[in-house]
């Protein structure tokens, strides 16, 4: 196996908490951790939720049923449960004191909650939306700054039997109020205002103005964050503090079917309205215990950071149902992972003990921007998983990465899934060796496959999942039509996830882009992400998305929009458009054109890390304004680098870790 960059030994082959599980469970061989029938799907996913300890209330009858066809798979069956006892209460029982959450902003403002004081702020905030009338069903949104409080809300709704959508604070409002509208919202929790990179976002007026597109929201609870004067005028505003005074810090949980809803998420709606998925009790915590677990490594005690903002699906799944099951800290950094300096990440990781570190891969270009040796620097020695997603990696920065971050020493979880899932489809874990790039394979549990455009198994083509999972959305707010028309529709019985695939001559994946997202320039199908990744990853390059443009020779050509990092010269850049990338080696031409404006079609692939619909799918963060950035139009194209890596790579069928079905 060539180019092999980590393999698993030691700690990784033989205690880890996967390793452990397979010895536990009589799992010899890693490919039986792929099913390749329903027998083997009930399995698994019976075992991992056994191992992971999620609390049932009433005892499940079946691990998954199919009745109804596998769009329609429903998930352990006749069970009664609450996340809330799962993801809270048992560890405010068990280790009351431990941090639950660790939060600091960019301005030195920093707090520690524990797992006792999390649940007696989420009691009387159940208790306060209970007397205002909340009820089991209903739904609650919520946006909101990377904050505790936006954690207490959710868990709050879940006490009294209530869903949340939860929406991310840096959109529009446009975009805000059709999600409250689409999820039947009739009370939103919002802060006043938030910090990012020193500036002052408004957002208790920004959620005002969306309100004016849903007009079923008649109530507004805000947190006084920063002390912004203002006052909601589409609903009635109401203080937090206020709203619980005087209420118990004990409420009585409300105990759901495994199917009940938990939250509604939405995709970015960058290729058409935006889906809102649905996901329950047991597919919350059955996604976040096994990915937090099996592929993050943590443990009771240990502490996650991962760079993002709040409305991701990240912040459901692996921050909410995810690493507080599993009693882990987690660690909440509001704001820009670079303000008020480029060492602020660095320093968290320290200062809070942090095992498992994610970030996207332009967030981490980014943070190399300001500090090239962070272990010379910083103790990050308590580090023992890295984690990524939502967009390719270039190779240059995968290797970085794992030198200077992890003393390449320490495995990079890569992860490529989506809203829709609750989770991944694509990760290596500790037990499985890694290519700079690579996803692995099919994460444990997970029938994926790649087909071609006749469904037929291929090497290259769209990804796909042969076998219900439990985070799959329970059709969307939609309805059933549009739910099989985006998933269902185009291979019978399979789930087509729409991203491109390939696999490599040794059987490692990668994913190159949305299957949507391609390009064909001269008889070559090529996606923007991975043309992204051959620019992003150019030292003169903050940010870059690209666009096709129809060309009358090659069919289409793509077209870069770039930023540069503050003075940086465009003239410059342009003017270098022989450079010799040595490091990735990518050659990127940068031709003379004048600056343009960015597109605002898709998001740019920057330090906001994601991929165009599949942000909110495993993904980075939010977006970050490059102080100073210069917009460039790029319109030569970069030779093929590969699957967001330098060179070409030779393709064969499946590994022995992957095998075909």
């Amino acid at each position: 196996m060539s180019d092999l960059a980590w393999e698993p030994t030691g700690y990784y082959a033989e205690r880890s908490s996967l390793a452990r599980f397979m010895d536990e469970y009589g799992y010899g061989e890693y490919e039986e951790l792929i099913p390749d029938t329903e027998a083997e799907l009930a399995d698994l996913w019976g075992a991992f939720a056994e191992d992971t300890g999620i609390v049932w209330r009433e005892p499940y009858d079946q691990v998954v049923d199919t009745g109804d066809g596998a769009p329609f798979a429903d998930w352990f069956t006749g069970g009664r449960l609450n996340a809330i006892e799962t993801a809270l209460d048992r560890w405010a029982d068990r280790t009351p004191d431990a941090a639950m959450y660790a939060w600091e902003d960019g301005d030195g403002n920093a707090d520690s909650v524990s797992y006792a004081a999390m649940r007696e702020r989420v009691d009387r905030l159940a208790n306060a939306l209970a007397d205002h009338g909340v009820e089991r069903g209903d739904v609650v949104g919520i946006t909101f700054p990377l904050h505790p409080n936006a954690f207490a809300a959710a868990l709050a709704a879940w006490r009294i039997g209530a869903a949340f959508t939860m929406v991310f604070p840096g959109y529009g409002a446009d975009a805000m109020g059709h999600r409250f509208d689409d999820s039947g919202a009739g009370l939103v929790v919002t802060a006043d205002g938030y910090t990012r990179g020193g500036s002052v976002s408004d957002l208790r007026s920004k959620v005002d103005d969306a309100l004016g597109d849903a007009p079923e929201v008649e109530d507004v609870l805000v947190y006084e964050h920063l002390g912004l004067d203002g006052e909601c005028e589409a609903a009635t505003e109401h203080d937090w503090d206020a709203f619980v005074e005087g209420f118990d810090a004990a409420a009585e949980t409300a105990v759901m079917d495994s199917d009940d809803v938990a939250f509604v998420a939405y995709s970015s709606g960058t290729t058409g309205e935006p889906k809102g998925t649905i996901h329950t009790h047991a597919s919350a915590l059955a996604m976040g215990n096994k990915e937090c677990r099996y592929h993050f490594d943590l443990s009771p005690g240990d502490a996650l950071l991962w760079i993002t903002d709040f409305g991701w699906i990240i912040t459901a799944i692996w921050m909410l149902a995810g690493a507080p099951a599993i009693g882990a800290t987690t660690v909440l950094l509001e704001g820009a992972p670079d303000h008020p300096d480029g060492d602020r990440v660095w320093r968290a990781i320290e200062e809070h003990g942090v095992t498992a570190f994610g970030i996207s891969p332009s967030g981490s270009r980014g943070l190399r921007q300001h500090n090239e040796t962070p272990r010379e620097d910083h103790d990050l020695s308590t580090l023992r998983v890295l984690g990524s997603t939502g967009e390719p990696w270039d190779e240059a920065g995968w290797r970085w990465h794992v030198e200077a971050v992890g003393d390449g020493e320490l495995p990079l979880m890569n992860v490529s899934g989506g809203t829709e899932l609750a989770g991944g489809i694509l990760s290596p874990t500790p037990c499985t060796p890694l290519k700079p790039g690579t996803l692995w394979g099919p994460a444990p549990g997970v029938a994926a496959n790649v087909y071609d455009e006749a469904g037929e198994e291929a090497d290259e083509g769209y990804l796909v999942v042969e076998l219900p999972i439990p985070g799959m959305t329970h059709s969307l707010t939609a309805g059933d039509e549009r739910y099989i028309e985006e998933y269902w529709s185009d291979f019978e019985g399979v789930w087509n996830q729409n991203d491109w695939a390939e696999i490599d001559g040794d059987g490692f994946w990668y994913i190159t882009g949305r299957a949507d997202d391609t390009m064909n320039v001269a008889g070559r199908r090529v996606t923007a992400p991975e043309i992204e990744a051959a620019v992003g990853g150019t030292p003169e390059v903050n940010e870059a998305t690209v666009v096709p443009v129809p060309d009358e020779v090659k069919g289409q050509v793509p077209v870069a929009f770039v930023t540069l990092p503050e003075g940086t010269d465009p003239d410059g850049v342009a003017a270098d458009t022989d450079r010799e990338d040595t490091e990735g080696g990518h050659r990127v031409g940068l031709p003379r054109e004048p600056a343009g404006e960015r597109l605002d079609a898709r998001p740019s692939r920057g330090a906001r890390g994601v991929p165009a619909t599949r942000e909110q799918g495993m993904t980075g963060g939010g977006p970050r304004t490059t102080a100073g950035s210069r917009t460039l139009v790029v319109t030569r194209t970069p030779p093929n680098p590969g699957p967001g890596l330098s060179g070409e790579r030779a393709r064969s069928p499946r590994s022995p870790g992957t095998r075909a079905r």
